[in-house]
């Protein structure tokens, strides 16, 4: 309760005190007042330098440190300017606290990222030289490639599908069983990981056209695998698994079909 009123009255006590200042000025405050900022005031200045290093299918930031620790066991216990945590930042962001050399990231957005970290004492205040805070930032693209040099890769994986070594493999065991290589669920597996893992961060960068056959093209290549698994279990029968299959098969054209009619149709 006591905390309510506080803070109740500092808000009254800021309002009155920048009512004639611009909004500028009251921002300012309030960065302040959340982002408390230490001095430092020692010779041996703090400093980081991060990297980024892929380390699939995640990443790490690596945080180099000169002059600072970093002290979990301290959290909350002092205020100096050459102990505590990094801060984490990705596009502006807040992500979590940095207490190691090494920080695994699970998952970036895609497009160009800014990665940025803070220096951070234990009592969350923002180490600071003459007013500027110590940090450091670094740019990652992700992917790392175009949209065209991704169809490229994708279009390569699903090749090596099939010519790569263990493609094969696969090839020379289906035809012993007087099957295709596409009657295999592994093989539509990886079939399915090339277009899905390579194209699907770039579904802005397609026309509907291009979008509509990914998103159709994914849904068929679930539904074959699920049939030809099922097979594979001895579940039915390789005849009923071939009819299914080319069942979906010929829903492909037609949903393509169908949506090509559709964009002609609002194009009129």
């Amino acid at each position: 309760m006591k905390k309510l009123i506080f803070i109740s009255l500092l808000v009254s006590i800021t309002n009155l005190s920048f009512s004639h200042d611009d909004n500028e000025a009251r921002i300012k405050f309030w960065k302040e007042y959340y982002n408390p900022k230490l001095e430092v005031v020692s010779k041996n200045v703090p400093s980081l330098k991060i990297s980024l290093i892929k380390n699939k299918p995640f990443y790490q930031i690596k945080t180099e440190i000169q002059n600072f620790k970093f002290t979990p066991e301290n959290d909350m216990k002092n205020n100096l300017p050459t102990q505590g945590y990094g801060k984490l930042f990705i596009n502006g962001e807040y992500v979590s606290r940095i207490y190691s050399k090494y920080h695994f990231v699970k998952i970036l957005p895609v497009g160009v990222n800014e990665i940025k970290v803070i220096l951070s004492s234990n009592l969350d205040h923002d180490i600071a030289l003459k007013g500027q805070v110590i940090s450091d930032s670094i740019s990652y693209q992700f992917p790392e490639y175009t949209f065209s040099e991704a169809r490229n890769k994708s279009y390569n994986q699903m090749i090596q599908c099939e010519f790569s070594e263990s493609g094969q493999e696969l090839l020379k065991k289906m035809k012993e069983q007087n099957m295709l290589i596409t009657e295999s669920s592994d093989h539509l597996q990886c079939r399915f990981d090339a277009r899905n893992d390579v194209l699907d961060p770039f579904i802005d960068k397609m026309t509907r056209l291009q979008r509509h056959y990914h998103k159709v093209t994914l849904e068929a290549l679930k539904k074959r695998i699920l049939v030809w698994k099922t097979y594979e279990k001895g579940n039915i029968s390789l005849r009923d698994a071939r009819k299914q299959n080319q069942i979906i098969e010929n829903e492909i054209d037609d949903l393509m079909q169908q949506k090509l009619e559709q964009l002609e149709s609002a194009q009129k």
